[in-house]
């Protein structure tokens, strides 16, 4: 039942603050970029007004903000404040941009949640958007277009750090389908191949150092999934190189009772009911990795 008086619905007051109060790790790195947008925006407003008063023009509203704030291209700069570094990753230079990079961050860290800890979402976002600043900088300091802007390129937003975000998602679960408007079902993988695309032929049309970024986000977030994945596997296969010799070929192998069989199979089942009343009772987000982990590989399990 929905509760309605003659002010409207007033749900969506009670929504929005549940979601800007939670303590989960997307809903908070969401709630900073939003809040330190409304701060700067309204200090430029401000800025803007002081300065038309006082020096009669309004130009100069929110260069304070790109000084202290943005990350500059140029390392003299950077050496100086250092905590542009991350200070970048939470200032968006309007609305549409905020907007985009919000909606990109729920989508993409939704799906980042299901798979890894909040603690990890830290990581990737604030490890993925700092090394995408690094080769924004790079990038302005080696390819000799850049030389002319050099010491006057700022770069802002939390692009790099979601494109870290979706393409460390998309690498864990490749073929997830997203079921896209106007596009119908398209595997995670693709929806990450296709930004990364975009930004590679983006950077000569403009916004260079910010396509830039986005690479090196994408490229941290590929190797924080796939590196661990290839150490493992390695492992797995030096382990089964030394004891192969030992292992009985598989027709030697006794094949499961029905009773063994059944029992084990009443195990997994116990464990798969005592997940799902954990999330009825707490919310999907109170399971832990190891948990999430079961239920995925027990979504692709059909006989049990």
């Amino acid at each position: 039942m929905t509760e309605f008086n003659r002010f409207g619905n007033p749900q969506w007051k009670y929504r929005i603050k549940a979601f800007f109060t939670s303590k989960r790790a997307l809903n908070r790195l969401i709630s900073i970029n939003v809040t330190v947008y409304l701060v700067c925006l309204a200090l430029q407003l401000l800025g803007s007004v002081t300065n038309f008063l006082y020096a009669g023009h309004t130009t100069a509203g929110s260069s304070w903000i790109w000084n202290w704030f943005a990350v500059s291209s140029n390392w003299e700069q950077v050496l100086v404040k250092p905590w542009t570094l991350i200070t970048s990753l939470f200032v968006h230079a309007n609305f549409p941009h905020i907007l985009f990079n919000m909606f990109t961050l729920y989508f993409a860290g939704t799906f980042f949640t299901r798979h890894f800890s909040d603690k990890q979402l830290y990581t990737v976002y604030f490890t993925g958007g700092i090394i995408g600043n690094l080769l924004y900088i790079l990038s302005y300091n080696y390819f000799p277009v850049f030389e002319a802007v050099r010491a006057s390129s700022y770069a802002v937003g939390a692009s790099g750090a979601i494109m870290a975000i979706l393409v460390a998602i998309a690498c864990k679960a490749p073929d997830y389908n997203i079921n896209m408007l106007f596009l119908g079902n398209i595997k995670l993988k693709w929806i990450a191949v296709i930004f990364v695309i975009i930004d590679i032929l983006s950077i000569p049309q403009g916004n260079s150092g910010g396509h830039f970024a986005h690479l090196g986000g994408a490229l941290f977030g590929c190797c924080y999934v796939m590196f661990p994945y290839l150490k493992n596997k390695f492992a797995l296969s030096s382990t089964w190189k030394r004891t192969s010799s030992h292992t009985p070929p598989p027709h030697q192998s006794r094949p499961q009772s029905d009773e063994s069989y059944n029992a084990e199979r009443a195990r997994y089942r116990k464990k798969v009911d005592e997940i799902l009343d954990k999330v009825a009772k707490n919310g999907y987000q109170s399971l832990s990795k190891e948990e999430k982990e079961f239920l995925f590989d027990t979504s692709k399990k059909k006989n049990w």
